[in-house]
């Protein structure tokens, strides 16, 4: 008879993949994830307000970071996570949650590609080049620039990932992409309807094209009327994405927005509110608290999901396998040369 895992030793065995990860651009808060079991998280490395110098920077300050470490790389293949996993350590996956960084230059795509840059937004929540975003009344879908940059993000092999893009857009992309895409972060309007979340036609779409979808952890896009979702709020989207979009279409991707015991700095929080990126609707004022408090209690997740009665092949999907899969079918392996 077949010994069943504990819901301990399923965390630690388990490949553990967090699809959004904010601050994680400073790898000293890689300690966190750490701590909390994960393999590899994709860190954000360029918003809508970098430009193409300030990512530069932030990606040439992560490689600098990383240089003197011996327990985190940058992850540039599918096998490198397989890899961490086996020997113990932690992979960064460096992510846009914009196109603000390729500054209308196609081109761009290859370069931060071979930089180590493996997942790509089109817009974040705005019109930006190459897309509206999920907060543009007028939704009006892919620009021509859009059109240009999605086959070329298929070409290199980066992931076209389209939380923060608006609705008609991310229905254009996944019927031009001809690669499975993520919402790395994103959640169902079903249960709250806000701009950030899916409705069901794209939910259906991504899981028909073979796509993951992250559900957010981020307590403003979990339930109306709270800074302060409970881990219950959050598991209702998980299931509920669940029924709908299968259970190989689903991750996590938990957007902690700022290191354990602190909050958004209220700077930031005015910046984005002045630039029309939120509203005070839509991103309620600090302070937050996430239904999994920081990247230190994602076990808590697990747990959670183990008393649910949760197969230990669902588990293992949710937590990363359906991140891996993907990474797997998008990115360029090792030793492949990117086609002209």
């Amino acid at each position: 008879m077949k010994k069943s895992t504990s819901k301990s030793e399923l965390h630690d065995l388990a490949i553990i993949i967090d699809g959004c990860a904010p601050i994680l651009r400073d790898c000293d808060n890689a300690a966190f994830w750490i701590e909390g079991g994960a393999t590899c998280a994709l860190a954000t490395v360029a918003l809508h307000d970098d430009t193409r110098t300030s990512t530069l920077d932030t990606i040439g300050r992560l490689y600098r970071q990383i240089k003197d470490r011996d327990d985190v790389i940058i992850a540039l293949h599918a096998e490198d996570i397989i890899q961490v996993k086996k020997e113990g350590k932690f992979a960064i996956i460096l992510a846009f949650q914009s196109g603000a960084a390729l500054d209308r230059n196609v081109d761009m795509i290859e370069v931060y590609y071979r930089l180590g840059v493996r997942s790509m937004n089109l817009a974040y929540n705005q019109a930006e080049a190459a897309a509206d975003g999920c907060s543009e009344p007028r939704n009006g879908g892919l620009t021509l620039f859009g059109h240009q940059v999605i086959p070329e993000m298929n070409r290199v092999g980066m992931l076209l990932d389209l939380s923060h893009t608006g609705h008609r857009a991310t229905l254009e992309a996944m019927d031009i992409s001809d690669a499975p895409v993520t919402f790395s972060h994103s959640n169902a309007k079903s249960l709250y309807d806000h701009p950030r979340n899916l409705a069901d036609d794209q939910i259906l779409r991504c899981a028909e094209r073979g796509g993951v979808i992250g559900l957010n952890g981020h307590p403003a896009f979990i339930k109306a009327g709270t800074a302060a979702p409970s881990l219950d709020d959050y598991l209702a989207h998980v299931d509920t994405m669940v029924d709908k979009a299968g259970i190989d279409h689903v991750g996590i991707g938990l957007d902690f927005s700022h290191p354990p015991g602190h909050q958004m700095p209220p700077s930031r929080y005015a910046k984005l509110i002045a630039q029309g990126v939120f509203t005070k609707g839509t991103l309620p004022q600090p302070p937050w608290y996430y239904p999994i408090g920081d990247a230190r209690r994602i076990s808590e997740l697990t747990e959670a999901l183990t008393r649910r009665g949760w197969s230990e092949e669902d588990l293992r999907k949710l937590l990363g396998e359906n991140f891996l899969r993907i990474f797997r079918a998008v990115w360029k392996p090792k030793n492949f040369s990117i086609p002209s």
